[in-house]
């Protein structure tokens, strides 16, 4: 087992830890004080929770409150956090409760801004269970729904009590499961350290060995933890993270109006962002051609999509495009590749330029 510590807030005084390693989901206990809490709940969905749900609970001496709701990123809305709020008070939760989140990203976001806002707030612990979610969404304290189309679209930034990343549960996931967050490990290399990127396409079919997996999930939480560390509300640097998430988003909400066979995975939307976003890069003069290729191969050769098999009309992505939270005024802000390994944030980018991006790599 290996661990991080991430120090955030006023004078970093906010203090909790990663945990990663194998195991790790019937060994909760060991990491928090449960006995402080008055009622302890735990949140998954209906396809985690019959794999690690009950491990969980049991860890946890039967104390714990089960709470499923609906798997996919159709159940992350308003709708179910009711229904999440609505079990907790059942439940006879107060605000000295704790909230374990047992799941992927639509669990960590949904389920910690259910505990957010429950009561004004309770504690929560994130467990993630999708490689995407354990690289990504449950490190860095935001928290969000989905409305009135548009992706988290209502949300917060509240840390965490604690991460407990098993590596254990990558074991019961689909390969293309996999290779969403991949993407993420990916973005990653490319906005903060380019070896990185490097490194972890070299590895081909030896990236999802459980001892290469542990390193690629640290090293990843590393580099978010610096960023999120540096910038908790995402008021500057952190806006680097979004790199590939503006056209990656886009895409991902228009692929989810069809129908659930042509369902993108936000990996493979990001993926796909995060290419257009490169040919932005390279079209503002920050990346060269050969920069773009390598970027291009390296998604390719981990088995990331690089063209767009669905077809969806320019003005639908553009329309989609303008709903983007990190806009000011009606004005697209980009997170752009300065240089592999180097991202930069708030680039303002002639409408033009962003229409040819998206015709030259998806037409």
């Amino acid at each position: 087992m290996q661990q991080l510590e991430i120090n955030i807030g006023a004078a970093q005084a906010e203090t909790y830890k990663i945990w990663v390693g194998s195991g790790l989901i019937s060994k909760v206990p060991e990491f928090f004080d449960l006995s402080s809490y008055s009622r302890v709940a735990v949140l998954s969905d209906h396809n985690v929770a019959p794999h690690w749900g009950a491990t969980l609970v049991e860890a946890l001496s039967h104390r714990a409150e089960l709470i499923v709701i609906p798997a996919g990123e159709e159940a992350k809305n308003i709708t179910t956090v009711e229904l999440v709020w609505r079990r907790l008070l059942e439940a006879g939760c107060d605000r000295k409760s704790l909230v374990l989140n047992l799941g992927g990203g639509v669990v960590g976001d949904l389920g910690g801004f259910a505990a957010a806002s429950y009561m004004r707030g309770v504690d929560f612990v994130q467990i993630p269970t999708t490689l995407l979610s354990q690289v990504d969404a449950s490190v860095g304290g935001k928290l969000g729904i989905n409305s009135a189309g548009v992706k988290n679209l209502a949300g917060v930034f509240r840390q965490p009590r604690g991460v407990i990343i098993d590596t254990d549960t990558l074991s019961t996931l689909p390969k293309r499961e996999l290779l969403s967050g991949l993407a993420e490990v990916l973005k990653h290399g490319l906005i903060r350290d380019a070896d990185y990127f490097t490194q972890v396409c070299g590895l081909g079919e030896a990236v999802f060995e459980p001892k290469n997996l542990e390193q690629i999930i640290l090293r990843s939480c590393q580099i978010k933890a610096e960023v999120v560390q540096a910038d908790e509300l995402e008021g500057g640097l952190r806006k680097i993270l979004n790199f590939g998430h503006s056209i990656g988003h886009a895409i991902e909400i228009l692929s989810h109006a069809r129908l659930p066979a042509e369902h993108l995975l936000h990996g493979e939307a990001v993926s796909l962002g995060m290419l257009a976003e490169a040919k932005l890069s390279e079209l503002a003069g920050f990346i060269s051609a050969a920069d773009l290729d390598h970027i291009r191969a390296g998604l390719q050769g981990c088995g990331l999509p690089v063209t767009l098999k669905q077809r969806f009309a320019l003005e639908d992505l553009l329309a989609k495009l303008k709903l983007d939270k990190k806009n000011v005024g009606g004005v697209l802000k980009w997170t752009l590749l300065r240089a592999l390994g180097e991202a930069v944030f708030d680039v303002e980018i002639l409408p033009e330029l962003v229409e040819q991006s998206l015709r030259e790599e998806f037409a």
